[in-house]
């Protein structure tokens, strides 16, 4: 059930006396949900626990798509999957399913230290003109050639890459040392991400193609936003070094989020169309904590 639909079926179980006095407190709450449910629907990379202990633990993880945090709605689909281990290496997930709500994968930790598990996708959505007609299309980078015709002039043409992160280690978390990615958008942490006890704080980097991404806006959400009315969204923002600190003011798994690149809409007509050879580059990524009680 979706935030709005919370909000009519609680309102329909009031007297209709109790519904007048009811209505103004429930639309505040609903107000106030409704700049991150306007961001559509949240992916998201989950592992079953974030420190992990023993000679050779497997951490099992989910991805997923969906409204209500943490609420397996519809599966991600792992597009290219990359688990770099503490020494830097590529490890191969295990234990590979696909569901009708999530993905899900294992991954054995035989070194200690702290594990970066991304998935990274890209897609092509434009529009081309062939023999007077305008059409729209979605593609791939690797499909594009297929799905457009070579003599079709592309009118519009947007680049989106999409990145989900986590983390987990093995005994103690180490020192982290992650080599950038290098596309769209990623989240280096500067600090153990594993370990994580309520009033810890931990500083990031925010990297576009490399580089860092200043003055983003970075939103930070805590698990159970099904639950209550007031999501507790806080917004952050990157310096001039692409950094922000995060306060881990509550135990419980959270939620961080980023955009990059200006879209074209009714708000922004003016923003460029992109081309075959230079599409308009945007990007989102997203990455999943666990902080327990002190």
């Amino acid at each position: 059930m979706t935030t709005s639909s919370r909000f009519m079926s609680r309102l329909s179980r009031l007297s209709p006396l109790n519904r007048v006095k009811g209505l103004a407190p429930l639309a505040l709450a609903m107000a106030a949900a409704l700049p991150l449910s306007a961001h559509a629907h949240m992916t998201w990379l989950l592992p079953n626990k974030a420190a992990f202990d023993g000679k050779e633990p497997v951490a099992s993880f989910d991805a997923a798509v969906s409204e209500d945090l943490f609420n397996f709605e519809r599966a991600l689909k792992l597009d290219t999957l990359r688990i770099t281990a503490p020494d830097g290496k590529s490890l191969d997930a295990e234990n590979r399913s696909s569901g009708r709500h999530r993905e899900s994968f294992d991954v054995k930790l035989t070194q200690d230290g702290t594990y970066r598990i991304s998935n990274v996708s890209q897609a092509l959505m434009g529009s081309y003109k062939l023999g007077g007609e305008t059409k729209r299309f979605r593609s791939t980078p690797a499909n594009l050639a297929k799905d457009v015709p070579a003599e079709a002039e592309i009118t519009a043409l947007t680049l989106m890459t999409n990145r989900q992160q986590t983390f987990v280690s093995k005994e103690e978390p180490g020192k982290l040392a992650f080599a950038p990615e290098g596309n769209g958008l990623e989240l280096l942490p500067l600090g153990p991400v594993t370990d994580l006890s309520h009033g810890d704080k931990t500083t990031f980097r925010l990297l576009l193609d490399g580089k860092p991404a200043t003055d983003v806006a970075v939103k930070l959400l805590r698990e159970g936003n099904r639950y209550r009315y007031k999501l507790g969204e806080l917004e952050l923002r990157t310096d001039a070094k692409g950094e922000f600190t995060v306060t881990w003011t509550e135990p419980g798994r959270y939620f961080l989020g980023a955009n990059a690149g200006a879209a074209r809409g009714p708000n922004n007509p003016n923003a460029p169309a992109g081309t075959r050879e230079a599409p308009v580059q945007r990007a989102s990524v997203s990455a999943t904590f666990e902080v327990l009680p002190k």
